[in-house]
């Protein structure tokens, strides 16, 4: 289980500018989880330790650079559920409910339009 979670951290920075293909519920779930927890953590820890001002530009990068990676990687998950990724256009509007419902959509088995399903490709 921790390798899969670390591998769905790593694929989602390998793949963050990928917008084709499909990611699994998990995959998905387990980047997220990863996000808040390191978002979480380092707001605290850099609140008790650094300068003010120095949080605050460290996290506009972490959430620049981790924006990205969670739209590239929701997109390659509404794939899965074989919805198109222009629903992302949504997280303008309201982002945590898009995040949310990615988590719960339910796949499509076998090929769809969007690629091979992930859980039977060999890893």
């Amino acid at each position: 289980m921790l390798d899969k979670a670390i591998n769905s951290l790593l694929d989602g920075y390998r793949k963050i500018f990928c917008y084709e293909g499909r990611s699994t519920r998990s995959e998905f779930g387990y980047f997220i989880l990863f996000q808040f927890i390191a978002l979480f953590t380092f707001t605290i820890i850099g609140i008790k330790i650094l300068p003010l001002l120095l949080v605050v530009i460290c996290l506009a990068i972490f959430l620049i650079v981790n924006f990205f990676a969670i739209l590239s990687y929701n997109v390659r998950r509404l794939h899965d559920a074989n919805a198109s990724g222009w629903w992302c256009l949504g997280y303008f509007f309201c982002g945590a409910i898009i995040i949310g419902v990615s988590l719960i959509l339910t796949p499509i088995p076998g090929v769809n339009k969007y690629g091979p399903d992930p859980r039977t490709l060999p890893k």
